[in-house]
């Protein structure tokens, strides 16, 4: 009677198979999600910018700003955010609007000399996900 060293060539085909097939059901959905939370981050960015707009405006009698200089020191950590997908400090766009991954600008709404308002937009994997605006 022979006594086993170890795994066989088919057996051990048969394992690489199984681990292959899942993973081939695991990546598109891992890659999916990373997407989703990276949105869900722009997500994020803007509503917390769109704190500190209100903020600025309830300070300052109703009069909103888009100017780095007023907004950037009522933001956490009185810092820029970082763009979710490439991971530089570069979030709000100061008065434009966002154009590709991951950024989040701010546009003033005029009336005359005063800004009574603003839109504030991300944009995630696929283009523009969310607007904010005075009122929302």
């Amino acid at each position: 009677m022979r006594n086993p060293q170890g795994f066989t060539f088919v057996e051990l085909s048969i394992v690489v198979i199984i681990i292959g097939v899942l993973a081939t059901l695991a990546i598109p959905t891992y890659v999916s999600m990373q997407d989703r939370a990276k949105e869900s981050q722009v997500s994020g960015n803007a509503h917390t910018l769109q704190l500190a707009v209100e903020d600025f405006a309830v300070c300052n009698d109703g009069e909103y700003s888009v100017a780095q200089a007023d907004i950037l020191p009522l933001l956490p950590g009185a810092s820029r955010f970082a763009n979710a997908f490439t991971g530089a400090m570069t979030e709000p766009q100061f008065g434009s609007s966002a154009v590709s991954f991951g950024q989040v600008g701010l546009l003033g709404v005029q009336e005359g000399a005063r800004t009574t308002g603003y839109i504030i937009n991300g944009w995630g994997k696929d283009g523009e996900i969310l607007v904010y605006s005075r009122g929302q």
